[in-house]
């Protein structure tokens, strides 16, 4: 495939903070048409974070629900930068690029389907600037009812046993595997679905050859910057 999708995971988390406005600038910045983030529900507020704990990309410890929603704001998440919230990141990527919004914690369909629902109104935004996706089905299935016509993903981890009745149910316009599973007869047989295959995480230029030679049309990265020209970006 001459021009796969090339998504920014996390932003150009490879060599920035990741999930920070920094490394969406920076994705951005390299040619990047497509973000990757994840959200979290804290006091009613959609933060950009990946994980359930502080620990690993924070100054702080512990469970992220454990602190007050300014108290994360006040975090230093590396370089001096904060936790965004998910419309300054819409924000910076509107006009720009299209944002992969994965649903991470309890309640974030409904918060998602909210504010986005509120931005279609009041800014440019359209449904075409957003993908939706969750490893959590209970989420994507919620989304699904209050917001149908955003296009929306199941993430893998594993094959399901019943994925060809989970296709059927989400309708969904791509599916995010883990690049491990992906077989060229797999891949067709999701494209034979109506979907789209993208493959997660892909940093090597040698292993996105050999997946989009096996039939995904795009991936996610740490390091857009490697796959990307600043003056093209991907399709």
């Amino acid at each position: 495939m001459s021009h796969p999708i090339v998504i920014a995971h996390r932003g150009a988390s490879g060599c920035c903070p990741e999930n920070t406005l920094l490394a969406f600038r920076t994705a951005l910045e390299s040619g990047a048409r497509w973000l990757e983030l994840d959200v979290q529900l804290i006091e009613n507020r959609l933060l950009v974070f990946h994980d359930d704990y502080l620990d690993r990309t924070t100054n702080g410890c512990g469970p992220l629900d454990n602190y007050s929603l300014n108290d994360l704001r006040q975090l230093d998440v590396g370089a001096g930068e904060k936790i965004p919230f998910l419309e300054e990141v819409l924000d910076l990527a509107l006009g720009r690029a299209v944002v992969n919004i994965e649903l991470k914690g309890a309640g974030t369909a409904e918060a998602t389907a909210a504010l986005l629902t509120r931005l279609f109104t009041l800014t440019q935004l359209t449904p075409e600037d957003i993908l939706v996706s969750s490893l959590k089905r209970n989420e994507l299935r919620r989304f699904q009812e209050l917001l149908p016509q955003v296009r929306r993903a199941p993430v893998y981890e594993k094959i399901p046993h019943d994925l060809d009745r989970q296709l059927e149910q989400f309708a969904p316009w791509s599916v995010h595997l883990k690049k491990t599973l992906i077989t060229a007869t797999l891949a067709r047989h999701v494209q034979q679905s109506g979907c789209k295959l993208f493959a997660w995480t892909v940093n090597r230029k040698g292993e996105a050859e050999e997946l989009l030679a096996a039939g995904v049309e795009g991936f996610f990265t740490d390091f857009p910057e490697r796959f990307l020209l600043k003056s093209g970006g991907s399709e």
